[in-house]
């Protein structure tokens, strides 16, 4: 299936596709707001996406409500500390806004606040991997490591000409390097508008999973963030997996919200969780 399309109107993200079968407003700026509301109704009338996503400061939602759209996740002073983001969902297809796993999400989520209540964990870090910021020779290792660790994906991370287009346009990558080669793998997409950053793209070689590859990894990519000024980090993660939720809980991050069959990851739709964290 074609990867889906991303498109730029002003200063404004649009990534839109039948592979994730959805509309994603990924990036508004204000003086868009027109034209961006208008875009997703053309295409929402062309393809007949299963869903509409925004993610926008709350302040603008008023310009969306045509859209007939529903709140799933809140980052409470997601942009620069002052104003909450909202994830807003609209569903065309009954079947899209019904998740079978939904039940099993929640028992994670009830697991995890106890985690979270008892005590406090970590998990033991390698002493022979080096975390470090990707290089454009490490991104075929990079692509590499995506393959072995995603069946599906909802951006094309397999494929080099791609990541070297999101290194070109900022978003930073770092890897966990032992001497074997690239172990780990992370992302840190920076809006600076926003001072937010999303943490994605989050992959361990499955040789050494166990390890605390994983935290080890997040932990160095806060504290690159720290040192840009970021003032938000937060995750998409999927809802169903126990392991990488617990990485993001574990780590002081706060529930936001779960949104429905929101992306095609790992050979199906499956419900991301939204998860955030104040790096000042």
């Amino acid at each position: 299936m074609e990867n889906d399309k991303i498109e730029t109107i002003g200063k404004s993200v649009i990534q839109h596709g039948y592979n994730n079968d959805r509309i994603y407003l990924m990036k508004i700026q204000p003086d868009d707001i027109e034209s961006v509301v208008q875009r997703i109704i053309d295409l929402q009338d062309a393809y007949k996406y299963g869903k509409v996503f925004l993610k926008i400061p709350e302040s603008l939602s008023v310009f969306f409500k045509q859209l007939n759209l529903l709140e799933e996740a809140r980052i409470p002073k997601f942009y620069q500390e002052t104003e909450d983001g909202l994830f807003l969902s609209g569903f065309n297809d009954p079947k899209r806004a019904r998740d079978e796993g939904y039940e099993e999400i929640q028992k994670n989520l009830y697991q995890l606040l106890m985690q979270k209540e008892s005590s406090s964990f970590r998990e033991l870090k390698p002493t022979n991997v080096k975390m470090r910021r990707a290089k454009l020779e490490d991104l075929p290792y990079i692509c590499a490591l995506y393959r072995s660790v995603f069946e599906t994906y909802p951006f094309p991370i397999y494929e080099l000409n791609y990541l070297k287009k999101c290194i070109n346009e900022g978003i930073k990558f770092f890897i966990g390097v032992t001497s074997t080669g690239v172990v780990a793998a992370g992302s840190c997409e920076i809006d600076f508008v926003a001072s937010s950053v999303e943490m994605s793209d989050l992959a361990v070689d499955p040789e050494f999973r166990g390890c605390g590859l994983s935290i080890q990894i997040l932990s160095y990519m806060e504290e690159q963030m720290k040192e840009e000024g970021v003032k938000t980090s937060y995750t998409i993660c999927r809802g169903e997996s126990l392991p990488v939720n617990r990485l993001f809980s574990g780590s002081h991050y706060n529930f936001a919200g779960t949104l429905i069959k929101n992306t095609n990851i790992c050979g199906k739709f499956e419900s991301m969780n939204v998860w955030f964290k104040l790096l000042t």
